[in-house]
């Protein structure tokens, strides 16, 4: 359906979205120690919360890092 795949476990941003949703509104700044190709960096960028992620695999954290500013982008350009 359109969707690319950077990581092997990689999960829909949606399901990432619904996953913080369940977190206290004061989570401004959310962790994730396994970020992959930054699924979840994604979502906090949709959700306007700050993100660490922290990932081992050089070509993962590129990925990562690329698809979190075109995130950021997008959010600038329909604000």
């Amino acid at each position: 359906h359109g969707v690319k795949n950077f990581h092997p476990t990689q999960k829909p941003i949606e399901v990432m979205k619904w996953c913080l949703s369940y977190l206290p509104k004061d989570a401004n700044t959310i962790l994730d120690p396994f970020m992959g190709s930054g699924t979840t960096g994604v979502a906090c960028m949709d959700l306007g919360r700050k993100f660490i992620g922290i990932e081992r695999d050089l070509k993962y954290f590129d990925i990562a890092c690329e698809r979190i500013e075109q995130a950021q982008r997008q959010i600038r350009m329909f604000a």
